[in-house]
């Protein structure tokens, strides 16, 4: 775990891969929450540690392990966490500020913030 984690790195990507979010409706789950951990990501090789999580209010989202303390099939959140992933273009300019498990914590020019896989930038 946590093989591939940078933080407050804040560097600017070009996206060079089209990415569209399979979530139209991101899910948040705040710091102390706890949470039921199932499956772990196993669909891409460079998401790993990635747990697919559920909230008391049956919310659902991967949350990157390194936001959870895990004991068995529960876990409590370490820090406030958005699940929201950006959905970006080719040529579009993105700052990064944290990578985590293949994903970057990206920033659009209009402000707007959510995850990209870095393999797209």
């Amino acid at each position: 775990m946590g093989e591939y984690f940078q933080m407050g790195t804040n560097v600017e990507y070009a996206v060079v891969e089209m990415y569209k979010s399979p979530y139209a409706d991101p899910i948040c789950f705040s710091k102390g929450e706890r949470v039921g951990v199932g499956k772990e990501s196993t669909h891409d090789p460079e998401w790993k540690d990635w747990f697919w999580c559920v909230g008391a209010n049956e919310n659902e989202a991967w949350v990157p392990a390194q936001y959870l303390s895990i004991e068995g099939r529960k876990g409590i959140l370490l820090r406030d966490y958005n699940a929201l992933e950006l959905s970006v273009a080719p040529g579009e300019l993105l700052l990064v500020s944290e990578i985590l498990n293949g994903f970057g914590m990206a920033q659009k020019a209009d402000g707007s913030r959510g995850w990209v896989p870095m393999k797209c930038l």
